[in-house]
């Protein structure tokens, strides 16, 4: 790797007791046109250490009262990306690995020729260069998480939004719980009270998760309210729902599941209409019964032609009767030995 230019702005400290020696090292790098200062002593070395800003010590490893492992030690609590370069004898290799390991970059045993020195020196300005960009890359990427991190925190504050409140009238309770993978995703519930005192409970699960499935739900929910305008029956909702989404994002190659339940207590019946969703559940605990609701139809979003016609089922209900509808979230949740929740241990709760 050949020395650019921009290593010859970089500043140097060459730190050595013997003159001849620090002479000779100053002679060798200002004929690179480095930009080079030097130090007569360990003590001088910390004072412009202290004082300036260096992007590389050369220094001596054996020197009095203050020696290269102090200068070492002083360079790097100035600047973690400052190398140091120890200059060392035979005897004193131990000692120079031993500072490799405390944070030197490398070490030059004595005598030192020209070719070695430049080469270590270049070598130690490419290893700063290179930790200077890492450190710049590593902030651009904090300042970006930070920033994903706030517009995540405002995502799930917004779709938080969009999920219902418990419901609760003299009729029935509507208990709702919202337990998204990463904050938001793609689970979304809707519940409307028609002019005829009908609830209407909408489950969906859109592919995927995260921002787009949030951002997807929000969507649906736009498209849920223009629909609901209609007092439509839970078929209509199907219907509406996959059309809206067959021809929205049929090119994404999404889907979504759902179930539509219409609740009509003057006649104490359900309605409901399934679309590849988990199928919910009736429990009557009275009698200690549980009826299954299963889905009758196929995914939303696949086919919007006109023999996509979706089915609907009517049941009856008894005060005091449990309805449990869910996503497929509730199935799969592991426990700490990795063992599905699935339909036994729901039916089980």
């Amino acid at each position: 790797m050949p020395i650019t230019n921009d290593y010859l702005l970089q500043r140097i400290l060459v730190v050595d007791d013997d003159a001849l020696n620090r002479k000779y090292y100053m002679q060798v790098l200002k004929k690179r046109a480095f930009q080079v200062e030097e130090a007569a002593s360990g003590e001088e070395a910390l004072e412009q250490i202290a004082e300036n800003s260096y992007d590389l010590v050369l220094t001596d490893l054996q020197m009095y009262k203050v020696d290269g492992l102090d200068v070492l030690h002083a360079a790097k609590e100035k600047d973690a990306n400052t190398q140091v370069v120890i200059m060392t004898g035979y005897a004193s290799i131990p000692t120079a690995v031993n500072a490799m390991k405390q944070g030197a970059f490398d070490y030059l045993s004595k005598p030192v020729n020209k070719e070695a020195l430049l080469m270590r020196v270049e070598k130690a300005l490419y290893q700063r260069e290179m930790q200077l960009q890492i450190e710049s890359q590593q902030q651009k990427i904090q300042a970006q998480n930070m920033i994903l991190k706030r517009d995540l925190e405002l995502a799930e504050k917004v779709q938080a939004s969009l999920v219902p409140s418990n419901f609760e009238n003299e009729r029935i309770a509507v208990g709702i719980e919202y337990h998204p993978m990463i904050g938001i995703g793609g689970d979304f519930c809707s519940i409307q009270q028609d002019q005829n005192g009908r609830i209407n409970i909408n489950i969906i699960d859109v592919t995927g998760h995260g921002i787009a499935a949030a951002l997807i739900v929000n969507r649906v929910n736009n498209e849920m309210r223009e629909i609901f305008k209609s007092d439509p029956s839970p078929a209509q909702v199907l219907t509406g729902i996959n059309s809206f989404f067959y021809d929205t994002f049929r090119s994404m190659g999404l889907f979504l599941t759902m179930i539509s339940m219409q609740l009509d207590f003057e006649r104490q019946k359900l309605i409901y209409a399934g679309g590849a969703h988990p199928e919910a559940l009736l429990f009557n605990p009275g009698k200690q019964t549980l009826t299954r609701l299963p889905s009758q139809n196929t995914i939303i979003g696949f086919d919007a032609s006109e023999s996509s016609v979706f089915e609907e089922t009517t049941r009856r209900f008894a005060a005091g009767d449990r309805l449990i509808m869910y996503t497929d979230g509730v199935l799969e949740a592991e426990d700490a030995d990795r063992n599905q929740f699935g339909m036994n241990g729901l039916k089980k709760s």
